[in-house]
């Protein structure tokens, strides 16, 4: 992000922080905004809903650009979630589980099944829990906001203990990122998938004048109701920035991994602002991205993932967390 170095800043030591942490009404619940004051940048983080990201504005030349397709209010947020799941964390598993059924160590499950036309079970099951927040720093170089979630073991089909925890900070330097922490607080290993599920419209009115790019390996086949057939092929149709034109995407993508990140670039050239979404990448970490791109062509969804569609079932990208341990991956956007 175009920040300012501390060095510059003109604000007084004595006085509060240059980031800061922002708790802020949003309807009936409370939306908490990492702030840098200086610039005027922020992100927003709705714990109500999962721990949301909801908004990410950044600086193109002297404006500040809302670059995300949020909720505008909480209601709208509850409303619309099921439909949309914008901005939404992706746990225990992202995208799809067929007919919400599968097999572990020979017990078998069923999810609750909330993507009816399709019978399948959908983006997880804490996209809608209230996260607590556990703690907030406030610094001349970077804020943080963290937030936490424990379940019991008792979820319709997912029979498994848990911590769910996520950092978000905002950085001069290095801009938002976001790093999640899964620890298995159950007796036996657990199975675990995530993922995010932000729209993005980098301040353009429609989808198809951004300038789009990502290093695919491979595209993974989905049959009708958008699950894997187990077939692959080779995809570089986006290998290097060209317009998003008419193209039309609801598809799964294996990324390549040799640099241990794997960057996306999303470019409004008419404003000049290119948003650069960064995930990790390598054993266990965010090796998927789900790209989405609605009729309405007004944002477009860019999801890391650790794991495949039906991961619960085909196991590609599945992490097995042994008891009492842990898993951690990050992601995060840079601009310019």
């Amino acid at each position: 992000m175009p920040l300012i170095p501390p060095h510059l800043n003109t604000m007084s030591r004595s006085t509060k922080s240059r980031f800061q942490v922002l708790t802020l009404p949003f309807g009936a619940h409370l939306r908490y905004e990492l702030t840098d004051t200086t610039t005027g940048e922020s992100v927003s983080i709705l714990p109500f809903l999962g721990g949301t990201i909801n908004s990410l504005r950044v600086q193109a030349g002297t404006s500040l650009v809302e670059t995300i397709d949020g909720y505008s209010s909480s209601k709208e947020a509850l409303d619309k979630l099921e439909s949309s799941f914008k901005g939404s964390n992706l746990f225990p598993f992202p995208n799809r589980i067929a007919g919400g059924q599968y097999t572990w160590d020979t017990q078998a499950l069923q999810l609750p099944v909330n993507f009816h036309h399709e019978n399948n079970a959908i983006h997880g099951l804490v996209y809608n829990k209230q996260f607590t927040v556990t703690e907030t720093k406030e610094e001349d170089s970077r804020c943080t906001l963290t937030v936490s979630f424990e379940a019991n073991g008792r979820d319709k089909g997912f029979p498994f203990s848990y911590t769910l925890s996520h950092e978000y900070s905002l950085d001069w330097q290095e801009g938002f990122c976001c790093r999640t922490r899964i620890n298995n607080n159950s007796k036996t290993p657990m199975p675990a998938g995530h993922g995010w599920h932000p729209y993005f419209t980098a301040g353009a009115d429609r989808i198809d004048e951004l300038l789009f790019s990502f290093p695919a390996h491979d595209i993974l086949e989905v049959n009708e109701v958008n699950i894997p057939t187990g077939r692959t092929f080779p995809y570089d149709n986006f290998g290097s920035p060209v317009p998003v034109a008419d193209t039309r995407l609801d598809s799964c993508f294996l990324l390549e991994d040799t640099n241990r990140h794997a960057t996306v670039l999303l470019q409004n050239t008419r404003i000049n602002l290119t948003l650069r979404l960064w995930q990790e990448t390598g054993p266990g970490k965010y090796n998927y991205l789900q790209v989405y791109t609605p009729p309405h062509r007004k944002s477009i969804a860019i999801e890391p993932m650790t794991c495949a569609p039906n991961a619960l079932n085909n196991k590609k990208g599945l992490i097995t967390i042994p008891s009492g341990e842990s898993v951690t991956f990050s992601w995060g956007i840079k601009t310019g």
